[in-house]
């Protein structure tokens, strides 16, 4: 219900489009009917040999009843009789009439082939917009979802969601164009057996059941095997996805055979899926088309005895003509068979997307109050954190006077990184609460609350785009000298004037015609272009070497200057200055103070200051 609910938001912006589609498979399902009908008069005029047996039909219509088969069998042999009497010869007078009813056949035909392309026309920018609509917002989705989401799926499965899985809607959609045409044909067709022979159409629509549950049987276990396909191709994904990442790694360890090795099980496991979809996606089509025949030669049969024994029963040519129905009846049943299939698998894909559509944004949205700047202090009083069972920050209290700065030390695992995350609300504090002058963040908007906060990271993260985008990330308005002040103040104005357009230069998939030190300077520049209050430096340096560290460590005392910050760092060296030192370990503040007191205390940062030689 969720999905067929979702679909019908979509066509909402489409329902011009669509009601044109409809209007336009109903002319073409009608001129169907029409086109077949008319290879009665056909048949009936080749095989009436002698004038007499045309010319009795020159008397009134006796089948005075009402409209129905027999009274349209005459009327067809009564236009016959008329043409072929007004013609100069029996012969000449077939010749005529033979002209014409082929006329008319294909002026039926034509007339259906144009309606039905132009409903294929006008569906296409339904089905085209749905699935870019569906794209767009499962890509804002994934855009809006907290980081915590990213902890718990795995990339390449994300990936083949909004690829493969995206694709799949879209054969989806072509079934479902087959799904609304098919049944209407389907529907026609059975008012005009039923206008034939209703005797001889129960016997098809007794028959015929047995085909709607092989099928059935078949689309059941398809989707099983769809389903875990999808989620199989999803892990195929994540092995590339992991190999392209670390391919310097895996090459360095000439682990290339161990890594092959492993993905061609996954790749073999998803090899055996596929075979087991296909097979039970080509078996329907077979099976009931091999049903339909058979039904199609009872019924063949059955038909021809009636016109045998009953002097007044079926004619031949009506006979054929009900069996060129049954048959045009067949082909839209195995469309909709296969529609049914297609859409069994595109359900599998519209769940997965779902998956994503539906995910708890875990207050992410929540807060209306936009904030700007903030005047006093950051407070964290009593917070907790855990990651599901795993509590990782125990009751922390600080204050993080404006323009100080603070810097968070500790063993790895301790804690600093998490604490750091929970200010600009990354993730959502258990218990207690952060306050900024006084406000709870998340009472915040949380995009107003990180524009707050300029971020660097310890991998310099770069896209494969110029300079300047690279600094601004989609900001509009920022003027050149702007871009060149945080380029001075990240130590970064030389390097990015000697590159071949300056600051209009691509850097390259994860800026990578650049160097280490390089790339972080820019992450520096693009953290400060917009005057953050706060910054979040977490191990800005810890990859670099020597000479890159000191460049890098001068853009960042430039930076800090007048700034609040949170220092996350290994090398103590680099925040020996920091206003409040702060001593984490498993989640917990054991020590706080300036890097003097706390030396004097000899304490865990007296230990680990003599572990990195530092006094």
């Amino acid at each position: 219900m969720g999905r067929l609910k979702l679909l019908i938001k979509y066509l909402g912006d489409y329902k011009g489009y669509f009601s044109l589609n409809v209007v336009f498979n109903l002319l073409g399902v009608a001129f169907t009917l029409v086109g077949i009908s008319s290879m009665m008069p056909l048949i009936e005029l080749l095989f009436k040999g002698n004038d007499d047996s045309i010319l009795q039909f020159l008397k009134p219509n006796p089948n005075i009843d009402g409209f129905s088969r027999k009274y349209l069998e005459y009327e067809v042999n009564h236009w016959f009789a008329t043409s072929i009497k007004e013609a100069p010869s029996f012969i000449e007078g077939k010749k005529t009439v033979l002209f014409n009813v082929c006329m008319f056949i294909a002026a039926s035909f034509f007339l259906k082939n144009l309606f039905l392309y132009l409903a294929t026309f006008f569906l296409a920018p339904v089905r085209n917009g749905i699935i870019a609509a569906l794209r767009n917002d499962v890509y804002k989705k994934m855009l809006s979802l907290p980081i915590s989401y990213y902890s718990d799926e795995k990339k390449g499965d994300l990936m083949s969601r909004m690829s493969n899985d995206v694709m799949q809607v879209e054969s989806g959609m072509i079934a479902f164009q087959r799904f609304l045409r098919e049944p209407i044909q389907v529907i026609v067709f059975l008012v005009g057996l039923f206008f034939i022979s209703w005797e001889l159409t129960l016997v098809v629509l007794l028959l015929l059941p047995l085909t709607a549950l092989f099928v059935s049987i078949i689309g059941k276990g398809l989707k099983r095997t769809s389903k875990k396909a999808q989620g199989q191709l999803g892990q195929v994904l994540s092995v590339v996805e992991e190999t392209l990442s670390a391919v310097k790694l895996i090459k360095g360890f000439a682990a290339e055979s161990t890594f092959a090795k492993s993905f061609k099980k996954y790749n073999k496991r998803f090899y055996d899926l596929r075979n087991r979809q296909i097979r039970k996606s080509s078996a329907s089509s077979p099976i009931s088309e091999t049903i339909g025949i058979a039904v199609f030669a009872v019924v063949m049969w059955i038909g021809g005895n009636i016109v045998f024994d009953a002097e007044d029963g079926l004619r031949g040519a009506t006979l054929i003509t009900f069996l060129m129905y049954m048959w045009g009846l067949l082909s839209p049943i195995k469309a909709v068979i296969g529609a049914i299939n297609n859409l069994q698998v595109s359900m599998v894909s519209m769940d997965r997307l779902e998956d994503i559509l539906h995910a708890d944004e875990q207050n992410e949205n929540d807060g209306s109050v936009k904030i700007k700047s903030f005047q006093n202090e950051i407070t964290f009083k009593g917070v907790r954190f855990k990651y599901e069972d795993e509590e990782v920050i125990k009751g922390v209290d600080l204050t993080i006077p404006k323009g100080k700065t603070v810097a968070l030390v500790g063993h790895s695992g301790s804690g600093k990184s998490t604490l750091a995350d929970l200010v600009p609300r990354f993730y959502s504090v258990s218990e207690g609460a952060i306050l900024i002058d006084g406000q709870n963040i998340n009472a915040l908007n949380a995009q107003s609350l990180r524009k707050l906060t300029g971020i660097v990271t310890q991998d310099s993260i770069l896209f494969n785009d110029s300079v300047r985008n690279n600094l601004s990330l989609g900001v509009d308005g920022l003027t050149d000298e702007q871009f060149h002040q945080a380029l001075k103040i990240a130590n970064a104005s030389e390097f990015v004037n000697e590159l071949e357009n300056g600051i209009d230069t691509v850097i390259g998939e994860g800026g990578g015609k650049l160097s280490g030190g390089q790339r972080q300077r820019l992450c520096i520049a693009r953290a400060v272009l917009q005057n953050p209050p706060l910054l979040i430096l977490d191990e800005a340096t810890s990859a670099l070497d020597t000479q890159s560290e000191k460049l890098v460590q001068e853009a960042l005392e430039k930076v800090m200057d007048g700034r609040t910050a949170i220092v996350i760092a290994h090398r103590l060296s680099t925040i020996k200055n920091a206003d409040v030192i702060v001593v984490m370990d498993k989640g917990q503040i054991i020590e706080q103070g300036s890097h003097d007191e706390l030396f004097m205390l000899k304490g865990t940062y007296y230990n680990l200051c003599n572990m990195q030689k530092l006094n």
